[in-house]
């Protein structure tokens, strides 16, 4: 019987996607986003005041500029079918909002 991949679980199948278009923007953009870190939060911290998709979190003293995506705010304003584009649209979002800083 031929060993049979286990179903990757949502969580990781969300993190590859959004790895993969983090790594595709950073192929375009080195300069811009060689040290970024990508991070992924389940939803985002109670104390934000509004909904968001995703955030940048500046550089600082200790810390490296991180874009972090919000997995559970994502899959709920999409489907299954929307999810991948969606992932890859925020992504991008806050490349540009990082670009702007």
């Amino acid at each position: 019987m031929a060993d049979v991949p286990a179903r990757m679980r949502r969580s990781d199948s969300f993190a590859k996607v959004a790895a993969e278009e983090f790594a595709a923007l950073r192929s375009r953009e080195p300069s811009l986003l060689a040290e970024v870190v990508l991070a992924i939060d389940a939803v985002p911290p109670p104390s934000s005041v509004e909904p968001a998709f995703g955030r940048v979190f500046p550089a600082t003293a200790g810390r490296q500029t991180h874009i972090v995506l919000y997995r559970r705010v994502i899959e709920s304003h999409s489907t299954p079918d929307q999810r991948d584009s969606l992932i890859a649209e925020v992504v991008s979002d806050q490349v540009d909002i990082l670009r702007r800083t």
